[in-house]
């Protein structure tokens, strides 16, 4: 057991020794310099696409976007249920946080 465990000592050092061997290697070498790239070199078979600017957001009472989105509607309807059933506060704000 003890020429085991002496055995593992001596191959972890050796690791180290040539992890450190390899980390001193990197540093004292220059990182190669990023090959420049070609943009006027597209390939043809990918379209140059405009992400579509967002729409800005609409200035008016507070029912007038209720109901547009569906994932708010559903935890909103979801908190009114829970405090109707007597549930903790704290799930209650805690679904009203997600929804906003």
């Amino acid at each position: 057991m003890d020429d085991n465990m002496l055995r593992m000592q001596q191959e972890a050092a050796e690791r180290v020794r040539q992890m450190q061997e390899r980390a001193r290697r990197y540093v004292n070498e220059e990182p190669p310099a990023p090959a420049p790239m070609d943009i006027s070199a597209r390939p043809e078979s990918v379209p140059c696409e405009k992400p579509e600017p967002a729409p800005p957001p609409r200035r008016g009472s507070l029912l007038a976007n209720f109901g547009r989105d569906r994932e708010q509607l559903f935890l909103l309807m979801l908190a009114v249920l829970l405090v109707k059933n007597d549930a903790p506060i704290e799930l209650v704000l805690a679904l009203l946080y997600l929804a906003m």
